[in-house]
């Protein structure tokens, strides 16, 4: 089910294979949605794309492309990366996902990686949630096509929850991205030597959940630097 205002998204990271984006173009026809945004190139008309995505045609023509995942997000409020590897985020089974969506504020975005690797760490950690579609094997893994129809079909009967603030602007993403990049910097000196890989993963998870709006983001930013200077001057 759609958001009325805003439309939710899937979102496909450097896809390989135009055929493939014809077959996810064509089950988001299927399950009513209409906003499709690649990272990367837009597949031209000549494609294979354009013949596998059989009555979806019109989502290919609209479809945005964006050079980043999180210039990607553009207003989702909610971001799912599909993903069979383990994560240090923690994955979530699909039907549990879809069973207690208490959480998953719309508008959404489905997001895709690569058919070769998928999705890299980093693009999984800047998505809120981790979700994995459960197959009999453990290595199994579906193709792009598959898991996406997969996946909408788990969401179709799903009813988004709404709120009356505005949702997640490209600005407002890219300036959280910049904020976590610059804590990042700055707390490099402070992590452990010996555990410095690892605290710079909890770190970044932690901040990446914060989510906060761009007047506390103004609030934190002046805040920690105080915090920073009364440590220096120690």
């Amino acid at each position: 089910m759609q958001n009325a205002t805003v439309p939710n998204r899937v979102i496909l990271v450097e896809p390989e294979m135009p055929e493939n984006v014809g077959f996810v173009v064509r089950a988001m026809s299927c399950f009513g949605w209409t906003d499709l945004a690649i990272v990367g190139r837009k597949p031209d008309r000549e494609s294979a794309a354009y013949r596998t995505a059989t009555m979806g045609k019109e989502i290919l023509d609209s479809c945005t492309t964006h050079p980043d995942l999180v210039s990607a997000f553009g207003e989702a409020r909610t971001t799912i990366a599909f993903t069979r590897r383990p994560h240090q985020k923690g994955l979530i089974a699909l039907q549990h996902l879809a069973a207690s969506p208490s959480g998953l504020e719309a508008p959404w975005a489905l997001v895709f990686g690569r058919e070769s690797i998928g999705l890299t760490s980093d693009e999984v950690m800047a998505c809120d949630i981790a979700c994995n579609i459960p197959t009999a094997h453990a290595t199994g893994s579906l193709n792009l096509g598959q898991a996406a129809a997969v996946a909408l079909a788990g969401f179709h009967s799903v009813k988004p929850r709404t709120v009356q603030d505005p949702s997640r602007t490209t600005a407002l993403a890219s300036l959280r991205e910049a904020w976590v990049r610059d804590i990042m910097s700055n707390a490099e000196s402070m992590l452990h030597p010996a555990r410095r890989e690892a605290g710079r993963r909890h770190l970044a998870s932690l901040l990446r959940r914060l989510r906060p709006t761009r007047e506390e983001l103004r609030f934190l930013t002046s805040f920690l630097g105080r915090l920073s200077g009364q440590h220096a001057k120690r």
